[in-house]
């Protein structure tokens, strides 16, 4: 990429904030904050996001060395975290809607609640995180890797908007709605993580990707 390839970094915009999936995060974020000032809320909410963007942000920088330390390929983990993500879109797809973390409680909420669980494990996951690294590994130098950084932001940025419109936005969409959005975007997500697969099995094994 000598030039910049607006696709890829959009590309990588949209996995990531699909990937956050804040409309997730919603309903744990309401259900933790609902005894909270409003003062509370938006402070949570801040945090929650700024906790997840330093969180992608590290394994974006670390992903890289943390390869080289274990001598895995980038194409390797290309494909590794290409299942991964195909395993996780699934789960999307045919989740019956509830958080699989459950209700964290309202009864005295603190600002720890931004960090756990709602940027770790519930925004924050594994899924994430995994993506972050993965568009590290397709970086070249530090002008492509300070692009994605400051796209990276801007997934923070577009979670903590969606936390602050939780309730009007909950209130449009209803359960069934939000239900429907995260189903599209496990399939969005699984078709980007065929692609990560289809380009690591080309670096790997020299098969030109389709």
């Amino acid at each position: 990429m000598n030039d910049i390839d607006v696709t890829f970094y959009a590309k990588a915009f949209i996995t990531l904030l699909l990937l956050v999936n804040p409309l997730e995060g919603i309903p744990v974020f309401l259900a933790g904050t609902q005894k909270a000032s409003p003062e509370m809320r938006g402070a949570i909410a801040k945090l929650g996001a700024i906790a997840v963007t330093i969180i992608l942000l590290a394994a974006l920088f670390l992903g890289n060395a943390l390869l080289t330390i274990f001598s895995i390929s980038s194409g390797a983990f290309q494909i590794g975290g290409g299942i991964i993500l195909f395993l996780i879109a699934v789960k999307m797809v045919l989740s019956s809607g509830e958080s699989s973390f459950g209700n964290p409680g309202a009864e005295g909420v603190t600002l720890q609640f931004a960090i756990v669980p709602l940027a770790i494990p519930i925004m924050a996951g594994p899924g994430a995180i995994n993506g972050a690294v993965l568009y590290g590994t397709r970086t070249h130098s530090w002008v492509e890797m300070c692009i994605l950084a400051g796209v990276t932001i801007l997934v923070g940025i577009a979670a903590y908007l969606s936390l602050c419109a939780a309730l009007p936005l909950v209130k449009y969409l209803k359960e069934t709605g939000i239900s429907i959005a995260t189903r599209v975007m496990g399939l969005i997500i699984a078709a980007i993580a065929v692609e990560m697969v289809a380009h690591g099995i080309s670096a790997v094994f020299g098969i030109k990707a389709i």
